[in-house]
């Protein structure tokens, strides 16, 4: 039988640990900062029992298309505005909608060029969209990390996101931004990676690849903000594109896995094999109108806190509500709906739940 081990003492002469560590420049281990959230709305926590996406960490909400992925997507920007984090946009889906937006919460002036009429938004956050990518880095060569003086390429890459990240989180530490930054990006799937926009194909292997780019965000420049002596609390909230592998009977997201591994909280929208949805709808004299869309929520991965909770969540133009509660929606959202059924205010309406068949469910790849 194997004796138990004995604490051995070792004579220690003009010796301390302390000055040992202070010599190899970890004198100190910082505490982080108390965990804290870019809230959502109360369904949200209904559904998962979380407020929303936790700050100083990387965040991933996925799910097929038509889910309520979009809603979360305002809903954070809005939480992110509210508690006086700066909203850095990356818009690359190419469907931004400033009126759902606005109905979630998100706060933006409406500017009309009174000699043109062009129509731009201002506010408190950052928008990119494909084309400001595009004229910002299209000279930019990133296999070699410097910028030219002609256009090497005419769409945006996943590296101009990661680019521009690292700019203003540069500048950020220059003291020359001095906001905590809630980095947000719809979606992850929408971009080729440089290598695939330089030869004018689109390989998912290279895209794979070129996410690698947000090795150092993702791992070192997000969570290095939740400690104490860190000045800011910098966020990462990304929309997923998913696609089911019958084969394996496993969900992939496009660009690989890499956001995945490195996502510290995952919530997944709607169902693994399916949607998982069902619509929402309103009818009066003949005419329909799709007002929301049920679905399960689940969180799929939780490093933050441990809290992995399922149930079921209802995305309307106004935001997340508790499917239990959409009769007091109703009651509220009374003309809004009136008004897209295109009748008077006092037709009766009927509301019933149609689940989303399987042949609309969109495989993305």
């Amino acid at each position: 039988m194997a004796k138990k081990p004995t604490k051995n003492t070792v004579t220690k002469t003009n010796y301390s640990l302390d000055d040992f560590k202070k010599s190899q420049g970890v004198q100190k281990t910082v505490k982080d900062k108390d965990l804290s959230w870019v809230p959502l709305s109360k369904a949200w926590h209904d559904a998962i029992k979380l407020p929303g996406f936790a700050r100083g960490y990387v965040n991933s909400v996925r799910g097929y298309s038509n889910t309520g992925k979009s809603t979360a997507f305002y809903e954070a920007i809005a939480g992110a505005q509210r508690i006086g984090d700066l909203p850095v946009i990356f818009e690359t889906e190419g469907n931004f909608n400033w009126g759902h937006a606005k109905m979630c919460g998100v706060e933006f002036d409406e500017i009309v060029d009174e000699d043109t009429g062009e129509i731009t938004y201002g506010g408190n956050f950052l928008y990119m969209s494909n084309r400001d990518l595009l004229n910002k880095y299209q000279n930019y060569d990133h296999q070699n990390s410097k910028m030219t003086t002609k256009p090497l390429r005419y769409e945006p890459v996943l590296e101009d996101i990661s680019l521009y990240m690292t700019e203003l989180l540069d500048m950020q530490a220059e003291g020359k931004l001095k906001e905590n930054l809630c980095f947000l990006w719809d979606s992850i799937g929408t971009l080729n990676g440089f290598k695939s926009a330089m030869s004018k194909t689109s390989n998912n292997m290279w895209n794979a690849g070129s996410m690698k780019c947000f090795q150092a965000i993702v791992n070192y420049r997000i969570p290095a903000s939740r400690r104490e002596d860190s000045e800011f609390t910098n966020t990462m909230i990304n929309v997923q594109k998913i696609w089911y592998d019958s084969m394996n009977m496993k969900i992939k997201h496009s660009c690989g896995e890499f956001m995945f591994f490195n996502s510290r909280l995952i919530v997944h929208l709607g169902g693994i094999i399916s949607h998982g949805t069902a619509k929402l709808k309103a009818t009066a004299l003949g005419n329909d109108f799709q007002y929301g869309i049920e679905c399960k929520i689940s969180c799929e991965k939780n490093h933050v806190n441990g809290l992995e909770k399922k149930g079921k969540i209802a995305s309307t133009p106004h935001g997340y509500w508790n499917p239990d509660e959409l009769d007091a929606y109703k009651k509220e959202q009374r003309q809004f709906i009136h008004d897209n059924l295109n009748v008077e205010y006092d037709a009766e309406i009927s509301y019933t739940i149609e689940k989303t068949p399987k042949s609309e469910m969109d495989s993305e790849r």
